[in-house]
């Protein structure tokens, strides 16, 4: 399994502090299966913009880990991303779209969302848009946004192990069973948060056996582009 979604190095943003947390975070991550982490700081946040080669720094401090590569979540500021010579970019389609993961403010409305989308497939992006059940939008928005742009959805595994009645666990089963995610990322900041993930895998496991795609990779971003 992949993770393409977290805050792990140490120092960088809302993340852990301490280099003995990422390496116990790490260490966890292998015990459930993952084999890769790419981690994702954050970028245009208001208090979090690291530089590309702070972020490499704290990845080669960390030694011969799982932890290989980076990425950005970037807070949807469309001519910020744009200026930008190197956009670290999980990968480039065959026709040069730069797939990036963003994120929006939790009060973002479909119509900021939907905007975003098509001036980022202008400027030459896809993005993975990062956790989508924290805008609560109803679902029919997602499946109209995908039918129309080029978009890859990801939601947090952390968010399957919530309680039954949680409305965004409940949206999440939901975009499971209508397969429109592409990416469960696990969005971790701290190790506190390791159980939680476990929880998700071992929900998944026993309700989404045969979902058909690979929501632990990053295949998805080759194949369906």
């Amino acid at each position: 399994m992949i993770d393409l979604h977290s805050h792990l190095l140490p120092g960088l943003d809302d993340g852990p502090e301490e280099v003995s947390e990422t390496l116990e975070i790490i260490k966890e991550m292998s015990f459930l299966g993952y084999i890769e982490i790419v981690p994702t700081p954050h970028k245009f946040h208001t208090l979090f913009n690291p530089d590309p080669n702070i972020v490499m720094g704290r990845i080669s401090a960390l030694g011969k880990t799982m932890v290989r590569r980076f990425s950005f979540e970037y807070m949807c500021n469309i001519p910020k991303i744009k200026e930008l010579s190197d956009h670290r970019e999980f990968s480039r389609t065959k026709n040069g779209y730069k797939i990036i993961m963003v994120e929006f403010s939790p009060f973002v409305g479909k119509k900021e969302i939907e905007n975003s989308v098509f001036s980022l497939n202008a400027g030459g992006f896809i993005p993975l848009l990062a956790h989508i059940e924290r805008y609560l939008k109803d679902d029919e928005f997602w499946l109209e946004l995908k039918k129309k742009y080029k978009v890859f959805f990801q939601s947090s595994v952390r968010t399957l192990a919530k309680a039954s009645f949680h409305i965004k666990k409940k949206q999440v089963i939901r975009f499971l069973e209508k397969e429109i995610i592409d990416n469960l990322g696990t969005d971790l900041h701290r190790a506190t948060q390791l159980e939680s993930v476990d929880k998700g895998l071992t929900f998944l496991k026993n309700n989404f056996a045969g979902y058909g795609k690979d929501l632990f990779s990053d295949k998805f971003l080759f194949e369906n582009s």
